[in-house]
């Protein structure tokens, strides 16, 4: 198969979810218009819309409905790809999987509906899901897509929309398929302790893997030499009702996905794409919509297009950028050209979007599979990413590992997995033997059983408060549950001034572990009183530390020639300075980082390495809300030359210090002696 993507870091999409119920609707379209926007826009790689979440479909099909303009224009996208393809564009193809109003107007009976049998647009909405285990629609799906790509026989890939569930689906076809899984009825009610809750979930999964599966095995059949995408953005951008895991990307040839987060969850993400993808450059997709296109007439500034382009840039990534069509089929000019400067100054970088791989000296667990939080602690995603801020702020270079990515894991000093109570055993596997060799393990809050039990013979019999006679409800405000005090020499160090007297408040209630082996470094301190008996109190606006133990908080154990800590505390996840100078401090009394970097905390250092060279990119995460001059101080474990690479200067080190300033982002490649 052409792997057309390798070097094509300049790529767009123009949303075009327009109705045809009025006869302006897309009157206004015009290839040669439309290119001229992606030649003002610097692409070198357009998606186009073949159909959309209207299900309309812009091409002549049997099997659905015409968009009215392209029943009288029938070859105008015809005349795009052609005019794309004779400028040496690739061309991707868009269509929308699941979100398709035609499909559940003809056919009502495969919509979605939810545990109170509602479909999504009569609690609301606008948009019409088709259930991807109805057979009816998967056999409707296989005949359309096949008119589509033997239609457009020029396109060089198909970008599927939409793989994820948006409601919990108790359709009849949904209901027939779990008849062959349980004798019990179809779970309703969210339950985290019930097993058949549980086993539902899992099942949801299972089937939109199964789903994507089964596309992208029709499509090749049609198409055996096109490139297949599944939009991948579910998998950040929601929680366990979309069903989203690594299992969908795996049908993908490459990863990529629509975020709307700020830079920080940018930088994750892009970390996780990166590390997921069966092949380079992974997609991220932003919108020039200032937040989204839910506002399409207002902009992002060009200042902070650029910097999101740049982010995934400097994680070796593709930018796709979306925009939205006018109803009447016409396009911002304005705004292709300020895309069109955003992607010039991005030019620059991409030949050196090749070096090397990703380092890092730490990698961050995250595991789509279990995305939900449990006794109203935070689930493993909100504390990895959480996590990863306090790593860039302190400048320590990560990755971000995952299901199906777990190889390799002795490449790291300490691997952060937190809040991880559902971990498959192909994972916990290699987690064990990465501590085995020698590796520093971090778990948190709801560990795995398997893990707990494995290196602590320890297990987690209960929660603070767990038996209280009073029923948990939230006051409007956080509650302080219980505390941690440090209790070993040091943890006291690590903790930061929190102590005895003032021990650091937790506004949940923790897990209560009981083990067998390890050492307790840290111990939970309940308040004076049950936080959920609002008769009693020791303090009317607060509810101080008794200094009476609960069990422990934090505890060590070594493992072989390893190491693994357990925190019933979800410390990675509180942002504030407290907290995460203690999660600093954990980390960085087990690791020593390769490279050093002073420099403000809202500077974020990615690495790349190969053999001959290292590349080092400093990013300035603020620096959309303002542009400053930052100052650094690198330091290297040799004297090393090199270059900036953006401004082509050369550079090199003295006594392995390399000292400077930016504004907005630098990158240096440093050759190898």
């Amino acid at each position: 198969m052409d792997k057309w993507y390798k070097n094509i870091y300049r790529r767009s999409l123009v949303d075009m979810h327009i109705n045809d119920d009025k006869k302006e609707y897309l009157s206004k379209f015009s290839a040669e218009a439309y290119f001229k926007y992606l030649v003002d826009a610097n692409i070198v790689s357009p998606m186009i819309y073949l159909q959309s979440h209207t299900g309309l479909c812009n091409f002549p099909t049997k099997e659905g409905k015409t968009h009215e303009f392209f029943k009288s224009n029938p070859d105008e996208i015809k005349k795009l790809i052609s005019l794309c393809k004779d400028s040496d564009m690739k061309v991707v193809g868009y269509y929308s999987l699941i979100f398709n109003n035609e499909a559940v107007y003809a056919h009502p009976e495969w919509e979605m509906v939810d545990e109170n049998g509602k479909t999504w647009r009569e609690n609301g909405q606008r948009y019409g899901l088709c259930c991807p285990n109805n057979e009816e629609y998967r056999l409707f799906l296989i005949r359309q897509i096949k008119e589509m790509l033997e239609f457009y026989r020029d396109i060089d890939a198909i970008f599927y929309d939409m793989p994820y569930w948006e409601v919990t689906c108790h359709c009849p076809s949904c209901q027939k398929k779990w008849k062959k899984i349980s004798e019990e009825e179809m779970p309703k009610v969210v339950d985290w302790d019930n097993d058949e809750w549980k086993k539902y979930a899992a099942s949801r999964q299972r089937d939109m893997v199964e789903f994507a599966e089964f596309i992208k095995k029709e499509t090749n059949k049609i198409r055996p030499d096109i490139t297949v995408e599944f939009n991948f953005a579910a998998v950040i951008g929601c929680d366990w009702k979309a069903g989203s895991t690594e299992g969908i990307n795996a049908s993908s040839e490459f990863t990529g996905g629509d975020l709307y987060g700020d830079l920080y969850n940018h930088s994750f993400t892009a970390k996780y794409y990166y590390e997921i993808s069966k092949n380079q450059p992974f997609e991220y997709m932003v919108c020039r919509c200032d937040r989204n296109l839910r506002e399409h007439t207002i902009s992002k500034s060009l200042l902070t297009l650029e910097s999101e382009i740049m982010l995934s840039s400097f994680h070796h990534g593709a930018s796709l950028v979306i925009d939205a069509i006018n109803p009447d089929g016409t396009l911002d000019k304005n705004a292709a050209k300020r895309i069109g400067k955003a992607f010039e100054y991005e030019k620059r970088f991409e030949p050196y979007m090749n070096v090397g791989k990703m380092y890092g000296d730490v990698a961050v667990f995250f595991d789509s599979s279990s995305q939900y939080k449990y006794h109203s602690r935070a689930d493993n995603k909100a504390c990895a990413i959480n996590a990863s801020r306090t790593l860039i702020e302190n400048h320590i270079p990560f990755r971000v590992k995952a299901n199906g990515s777990l190889d390799n894991l002795n490449e790291f000093k300490m691997i952060i997995a937190p809040s991880k109570l559902d971990c498959d055993d192909a994972s916990i596997d290699k987690f064990i033997e990465y501590v085995k060799e020698g590796g520093t393990l971090y778990l948190s809050s709801d560990s795995s059983p398997r893990l707990l039990k494995e290196f602590f013979d320890g297990e987690v019999v209960g929660e603070t408060f767990g038996n209280s006679e009073y029923r948990h409800i939230y006051k409007g405000y956080d509650e302080v549950q219980c505390y941690v005090e440090p209790i070993e020499k040091g943890y006291k160090k690590i903790f930061d001034g929190f102590g005895h007297r003032n021990p650091l408040p937790v506004t949940y209630k923790l897990p209560l572990f009981s083990y067998k082996k390890g050492e307790e470094k840290a111990s939970i301190i309940l308040p004076y009183t049950d936080p959920d008996n609002n008769h009693e109190f020791a303090s009317i606006h607060s509810n101080p530390p008794s200094h009476k133990k609960a069990g422990p908080a934090i505890v060590e154990e070594s493992y072989g020639k390893g190491k693994v800590i357990y925190s019933s505390t979800l410390i990675e996840n509180d942002r504030r300075d407290g907290f995460k100078n203690i999660f600093r401090n954990i980390i960085l009394s087990n690791v020593s980082p390769r490279f050093e970097l002073k420099a403000s905390k809202y500077v974020e250092m990615i690495v790349f390495e190969d053999d001959n060279e290292i590349q080092i990119n400093l990013f300035d995460l603020n620096f959309a809300d303002e542009i400053n001059e930052r100052k650094f101080v690198l330091k290297l474990n040799s004297d090393m030359c090199g270059m900036d690479l953006l401004t082509k200067k050369p550079c090199k080190t003295k006594n392995g210090i390399y000292k400077g300033k930016f504004k907005k982002y630098a990158s240096f490649t440093f050759k190898k002696q």
